[in-house]
């Protein structure tokens, strides 16, 4: 698991700290930087992937950005040549990397590269060389690729590292969209099972009910009731709004599918509890777009082939207020019962972003393991993320007197969480 990420000279981020729970969320006014934070920690993952090329980091997520606005520009200070992030990560794993650029170089670059086990470096990178295990590389790397990525295939490096590096590489900031949803866009699935936007929602959809299926039936793989609690709950959430009583893919009847859909062979449809039999199974186009960011998520969280760590940018877009305080509890659910049981299914760490209240009520500030960050910017401009916390030595029974009753989202609404409204 991610704990801690410095970031440096990144977009509107200076300089700052940040100390990671299982579950993250970034609230704040439009514009502070929560998508910056995100993108600071997909880029570290493409460090840790396959490159930093323009398709490197999009399939991630991230916005294609000219190399020199990725590092920060603040007035009255001089461009910076280099940015830098250094991670750290659970078994005392901490891995840094500092990027560089120049005008016309369509990439970024790595500068110097480190990492170290439990305080042993095991590869590094700077201007005097190069070396992995003990081994030199200088004349033998590619600047644009992380060390990583070249020497995991050929070297043995400590297992725990390893798996580290190996879960936090597939990374990926998700955006559903609804043209991508609802199957009016097609796209390619660069990122399995569903795609950044939901470009592989019937494959990924089909996927899920297969391995739900099989534990229903009592598939040798799900035999662990831990995961067969993650599956269930996870393909529950679609049924949330109360229309409908089940999902699937098919082949569809050509006069019950819109023209407007890109591409109609396999998709995905919802059977609507109260319609007609002969009328009653909704294709994604005519379906909730709220049902369809459900099911989205649902995969996201319980698919066999879905990432361990990611973020889910703007995690209540198209759900009313209960629903999204559903999805975050559901969210955090799913990564406590992973962590703390070793499933293979499951999400382990999750980083959101929402400007919807009640997904703050899903949040027990007492749980160290699941954490709020407020996010702003300061008189030059700088993004600074500041946890919500509980004062110290504060008993519960205390802070629920303090409060007056109210909960986390009027707290936020009432202006009573510094900076979490932006500018006023």
């Amino acid at each position: 698991m991610l704990s801690e990420l410095t970031i440096e000279r990144f977009k509107t981020v200076r300089e700052e700290t940040l100390q990671f729970g299982r579950v993250n969320l970034f609230i704040g006014g439009n514009g502070t930087g929560k998508s910056n934070l995100l993108e600071a920690i997909g880029l570290a993952s493409a460090c840790l992937g396959r490159g930093l090329g323009d398709s490197d980091i999009g399939q991630r997520g991230l916005r294609i950005t000219p190399p020199e606005l990725m590092k920060s520009s603040f007035k009255n200070e001089d461009l910076p040549k280099t940015l830098m992030l250094e991670a750290k990560f659970s078994s005392r794993i901490t891995y840094k990397a500092t990027l560089q650029s120049r005008e016309g170089d369509p990439l970024l670059r790595f500068f110097s590269e480190s990492a170290s086990i439990r305080g042993k470096k095991v590869f590094g990178r700077s201007n005097r060389g190069a070396s992995a295990t003990g081994v030199s590389h200088a004349h033998r790397l590619e600047q644009h690729r992380g060390i990583w990525d070249q020497i995991k295939a050929t070297y043995d490096i400590d297992e725990s590292a390893a798996a580290e590096f190996s879960e936090f590489s597939r990374f990926s900031i998700y955006t559903p969209q609804p043209d991508f949803l609802r199957g009016r866009q097609a796209g390619r699935v660069d990122n399995p099972p569903i795609g950044l936007h939901g470009e592989g929602l019937p494959e990924a959809a089909s996927g899920l009910l297969s391995a739900w299926r099989s534990f229903r039936r009592g598939g040798e793989h799900f035999l662990d009731k831990h995961n067969k609690k993650i599956i269930d709950d996870c393909v529950q959430l679609v049924g949330l709004p109360g229309w409908a009583s089940e999902f699937g893919t098919h082949r569809p009847a050509p006069l019950l599918t819109s023209r407007d859909m890109a591409d109609r062979t396999e998709i995905v449809y919802f059977v609507d509890c109260f319609m007609h039999a002969r009328r009653n199974q909704l294709s994604v186009y005519d379906s909730s777009e709220g049902t369809l960011f459900l099911l989205f998520a649902a995969i996201l969280l319980s698919h066999p082939g879905a990432p361990k760590v990611f973020a889910f940018d703007n995690v209540d877009n198209a759900l009313n207020p209960k629903l999204t305080r559903s999805l975050v509890e559901q969210i955090i659910k799913v990564c406590k019962t992973s962590s703390e049981n070793q499933t293979w299914l499951g999400a382990k760490q999750v980083f959101l972003t929402s400007h919807n209240p009640t997904a703050l009520d899903a949040f027990d500030l007492f749980d160290n393991d699941n954490r709020v960050f407020v996010v702003k910017r300061g008189e030059k401009g700088f993004t600074t993320a500041t946890r919500l916390k509980v004062p110290k030595g504060m008993s519960r029974e205390r802070w629920e007197a303090v409060k007056g009753g109210r909960n986390l989202s009027q707290l936020w609404l009432d202006g009573d969480i510094p900076g979490a409204l932006g500018v006023m």
